[in-house]
């Protein structure tokens, strides 16, 4: 018996002295909260559930909200989906945390309760600690895409002392929660990078780093090639593992090795908590042992449902237990993310030093809208085969994938299309058929389809009313959802981009990517479509005189206009009272850069000719220029506006006709103005008095010239019977 006892108490030193790389983590904070419920309540997995009436913060319970019993539950635990707490107006819960990274999870249970609250019907936002973490959200929708009854919503928030919970009802509707989990975690567990303490940036050269003020939205938590690890099975964090089925391109897809009696060995850059035993210990390759040449003909390929416009982190966890795989170079394969390399050639057993020993990599990716507004997140394995590996094979264990909270907090996305009608929905009561009422049901069917065409005419003629009623000048909106501020021939014609994009691409406007200055604001080079498009940022400044009018004007002006010697309009962004111009990127620099900038010695002049077809126009401080050259021009005396470059090149009388052109487009009254038809077709008439006084100045004569020109009226109009040649 004492020598049982000793030996209890040397595994029990001996557990304790290995120190974090094999022990699970222990929460400092643990919050269970069975909302609507009096009193503590114990779940099917002997956790206690303690009642959220001390942790909500008003003083009359009943005047905001009220606690319900779900009518009907199918294949949902009881706790806490039994009972929920419904939310009239705002209402804010309060729990006292030590300082760090929490998470958060909050229950959902969308059916219909006993007081004859329908969950179908509910539209709530929620924030914490200034993070909008849903906004106008639907439980039922979300719940109906997918093939869950219930749902649970994990977020992981940054919190000082308290965490300040908020639920506000959409107009005309109410809130609900059926339960609310917060469990503090490790310091720095998803912001220092993985074991290589790295957050490699996908498509991007520029450094990525994860502030500790950015919340978190946990999307995806996936463990490939093996079954749900529930929250006891977890490592302490009671976080849920899911199988990779519905997200595998095919369920088919490569081979899941089952190896007995695997030993997972933990590491200090590895520790325990990172992912359970169970995540490393299954996973996928993609077989194909007897004939491995077949692998190279495709990829494994998993596809993740994500919110547009967002940042993502991309954990993936890997680890090589069979034994014939033991050494470096033996199976490497490529990692391609949002079908873009994330690492070239990952060699799972040179970066864990051995076998079973596991390692995780962190990946961050920006998912735009190129795709919709709820695209799927593509990651692709491919073996390697440069090295020369013994193996043409892949491996992985398990994904992680989180949202990023963009500037300003938010992490909230758009509810997403449910699979079913909501005749089919398991969750709502129907009420069953009853024989001989098929008069009840004709005369309700007519009463439908009369009530139907008479709300369509009456929608119809208030549709018409206001169309001929509303005003034209349509107010720019500034919020971070795609918005109506534009016409939607510019919509179709270029492309909208969120505030958190044009960031991304311009590191946050840094000051060191200005590239120019305007009347407008600053340019800025950036990055997008993960760094292969470089592209000029054109952002409003604060001093600017133009508004929201003038910028509408002028995005939709330039988004219809197309021309091979004009720099092209590829989009814009109107979110959080931003207004931002994107153009493609002239990496040759700008006409004025050609003009005035240039070396002499290495490039020489632009010609008259080159000046003729590349006109350039958008600056403000130019205008003095323009009265300086209206006075020459009405002196007589265009010989002082020559550039000394171009003395022997140009010819008065083509000059004399584009400052003719030129003062008429400058004019104070609009009318007064030629139409763009016209001045196109002076400045080809201008280069073709330029190119016939040329050749007639070689013999001498100015007679061509002077032809063209007795062809033309005082106002510059074309002959109608004589086109200009093309050129």
């Amino acid at each position: 018996m004492i020598s049982h006892a000793l030996l209890v108490i040397c595994i029990l030193v001996s557990a304790a002295v290995l120190g974090d790389a094999t022990a699970a983590y222990k929460p400092t904070d643990l919050f269970l909260i069975n909302c609507g419920t009096s009193s503590d309540t114990i779940d099917s997995q002997s956790q206690t559930w303690t009642s959220d009436q001390q942790h909500l913060l008003t003083s009359n319970l009943d005047n905001v909200s009220f606690s319900s019993n779900a009518s009907y539950q199918e294949e949902v635990p009881q706790v806490p989906y039994t009972t929920a707490r419904v939310f009239l107006s705002n209402v804010d819960y309060s729990f006292p945390v030590s300082p760090g990274w929490k998470y958060l999870r909050l229950y959902f249970y969308p059916t219909r309760y006993e007081s004859g609250f329908d969950a179908a019907s509910s539209f709530f936002s929620v924030t914490v600690n200034g993070f909008t973490l849903l906004k106008n959200f639907s439980a039922d929708l979300t719940v109906k895409a997918s093939k869950s009854k219930s749902l649970i919503k994990e977020f992981i928030v940054p919190v000082n002392q308290t965490l300040n919970l908020t639920f506000t009802p959409s107009p005309s509707s109410l809130a609900f929660v059926n339960g609310i989990e917060i469990v503090s975690m490790p310091d720095g567990s998803y912001s220092k990078g993985g074991f290589d303490n790295m957050i490699t940036n996908v498509g991007s050269t520029i450094d990525f780093i994860i502030k500790n003020t950015t919340a978190f939205e946990t999307v995806h938590r996936i463990n490939v090639g093996g079954q749900m690890v529930d929250e006891v099975g977890d490592t302490g964090m009671f976080r849920r593992w899911l199988p990779d089925d519905d997200v595998i391109l095919s369920e088919n897809s490569g081979m899941k090795p089952d190896v007995t009696g695997v030993k997972i060995n933990y590491t200090d850059k590895t520790p325990l908590y990172v992912a359970p035993e169970d995540v490393y210990k299954t996973y996928r390759t993609m077989g194909n042992v007897g004939y491995p040449r077949l692998n190279l003909n495709f990829n494994l390929t998993w596809l993740f449902p994500v919110d547009a416009g967002f940042l993502y982190l991309v954990r993936l966890h890997f680890c090589e237990t069979l034994s014939d795989v033991n050494g470096s170079n033996q199976r490497v394969f490529t990692i391609f993310i949002g079908n873009k390399i994330a690492k070239l050639d990952m060699d799972v057993i040179q970066l864990s030093g051995g076998s079973r020993i596991p390692v995780y990599l962190d990946f961050s990716v920006l998912v735009g809208f190129e795709s919709g507004p709820r695209p799927d997140l593509r990651l692709d394995l491919h073996p390697y085969t440069d090295s020369g590996p013994k193996y043409y094979d892949a491996i992985l264990n398990g994904v992680e994938i989180l949202k990023l909270s963009v500037s300003g907090g938010n992490l909230a996305g758009p509810n997403p299309n449910p699979l079913v009608s909501s005749d089919q929905t398991p969750n709502h009561v129907k009420p069953s058929a009853r024989k001989g009422n098929n008069s009840h049901v004709l005369v309700i069917t007519l009463a439908v389809v009369g009530s139907s065409i008479f709300l369509a005419m009456f929608v119809s003629v208030i549709a018409l009313f206001c169309k001929r009623n509303k005003t034209k000048d349509v107010p720019l909106h500034t919020t971070s959802k795609p918005t109506d501020s534009c016409s939607p021939l510019t919509t179709y014609l270029c492309r909208r981009f969120s505030i958190f994009e044009i960031k991304y691409a311009t590191n946050d406007f840094d000051e060191k990517l200005i590239v120019g200055t305007g009347g407008f604001g600053s340019v800025y080079k950036g990055q997008i479509d993960g760094g292969t498009t470089l592209v000029a940022v054109k952002r409003l400044g604060i001093a600017s005189k133009q508004g929201a009018k003038e910028f509408k004007t002028e995005l939709e002006m330039l988004s219809k206009l197309r021309h091979v010697h004009l720099v092209s309009l590829i989009g814009y962004c109107d979110d959080e009272s931003e207004m931002v111009l994107v153009y493609e990127y002239m990496p040759r620099g700008t006409l004025k850069d050609h003009l005035y900038k240039r070396n002499k010695a290495v490039d020489p002049p632009l010609s008259w000719k080159q000046r003729l077809i590349n006109i350039e126009i958008v600056p403000q401080e130019q205008s003095d220029l323009i009265r300086w050259v209206k006075s020459n021009y009405i002196g007589g005396t265009l010989d002082q506006i020559i550039d000394p470059d171009l003395a022997v090149d140009i010819t008065m009388i083509s000059l004399e006709k584009f400052c003719e052109i030129a003062v008429r487009c400058v004019q104070d009254r609009g009318t007064e103005r030629p139409p763009m038809n016209d001045v196109v077709w002076g400045l080809e008439f201008t280069l073709q008095l330029h190119e016939a006084a040329k050749k007639n100045n070689e013999g001498g004569t100015m007679t061509d010239a002077e032809a063209l020109l007795s062809k033309t009226d005082d106002n510059c109009d074309p002959v109608i019977a004589e086109e200009p040649k093309a050129l």
